[in-house]
């Protein structure tokens, strides 16, 4: 191969890196407005750190994979439980890029 075959990649890969990372912070943005319009600080709290009450977890500061996978459990019904039957219609009602979104904004709360 020569320089110029192996600099389109390199090239691109580094645009998308670049284009990735703000994307993170865009998501985050997003993700504070779906986490109000969606209706979780109702049971989460205003910013996912004061709950209704004991049975409702703190999601503010929670590890994004972790509330990722918990959403989609929820969706699968493979999660159950206490609040099961509030938070299965609740997380059907997310897309999986929602879920992403939501994730990253609780996430980078602390």
């Amino acid at each position: 191969m020569t320089r110029f075959t192996l600099a389109i990649p390199l090239t691109l890969a580094a645009l998308a890196w670049i284009w990735l990372g703000s994307a993170t912070t865009a998501q985050a943005q997003d993700g504070k407005a779906l986490f109000t319009a969606k209706g979780c600080p109702a049971c989460h709290g205003p910013d996912g750190g004061k709950p209704l009450g004991p049975g409702y977890p703190k999601t503010k500061g929670q590890d994004e994979t972790y509330l990722i996978n918990q959403i989609k459990a929820f969706k699968s019904g493979e999660r159950k439980g206490a609040q099961s039957a509030l938070m299965a219609p609740m997380a059907m009602t997310l897309s999986d890029a929602e879920s992403v979104a939501i994730a990253k904004y609780l996430a980078s709360q602390k």
